[in-house]
């Protein structure tokens, strides 16, 4: 199982010296990304930078839109067998597969510019943080690493603010139960 780390730094120096940490070659599998909005230090650092597919919401509004197209699809082919009486095996094989994949593919297409335009919710949490010049390093890594993880961030002085959970491939990161910011919130 997969999960996703997220950790807070403020300083470049301790920046650069979490991504010499984290190239370490023996180090593999782990994915990391950084989400700023001082994009123009990361770059210049040569440090992975979030990808737009991250920092927007256009594949949960591709989901969405192909979900919906697909569902008006099956409605529209319900409304139109029980109208139309269609004896040719030609025509019901292109309305029975032609109409369903269009709809499915156009709603992809719509959901995913609409997404495009949107912000991912799942980082809403930490677009303060970004938004005020500090880094948010959002690592990836398998429930084995995690322990190695937190020791390497301790030493490089970032605090973990985040911890998510994917279940299954395709499906959104979910917030860990036991996350340092819920525990820190009922501990009070």
């Amino acid at each position: 199982m997969k999960r996703r780390l997220v950790f807070l730094t403020r300083h470049q120096e301790a920046l650069t010296e979490i991504a010499e940490m984290l190239d370490q070659p023996h180090l593999q599998g782990w994915r990391w990304q950084i989400f700023t909005s001082a994009d123009a230090e990361v770059q210049r650092l040569s440090l992975p930078l979030a990808s737009p597919l991250l920092v927007s919401n256009m594949l949960g509004g591709a989901w969405r839109g192909g979900f919906w197209g697909l569902f008006f699809s099956w409605l529209l082919l319900l409304f139109c067998m029980s109208l139309f009486t269609i004896d040719s095996e030609l025509t019901r094989n292109i309305i029975f597969y032609s109409l369903p994949l269009s709809m499915v593919f156009f709603g992809a297409w719509e959901g995913g510019l609409l997404g495009l335009m949107q912000d991912n919710p799942a980082l809403e949490e930490y677009r303060a943080h970004a938004e005020e010049g500090a880094f948010v390093l959002l690592v990836d890594v398998q429930t084995v690493d995690q322990r190695l993880l937190k020791k390497i961030m301790a030493m490089c002085n970032a605090e973990q603010i985040g911890e998510h959970t994917q279940r299954m491939w395709g499906c959104p990161w979910r917030e860990n139960i036991y996350s340092p910011a819920k525990l820190a919130v009922s501990a009070s």
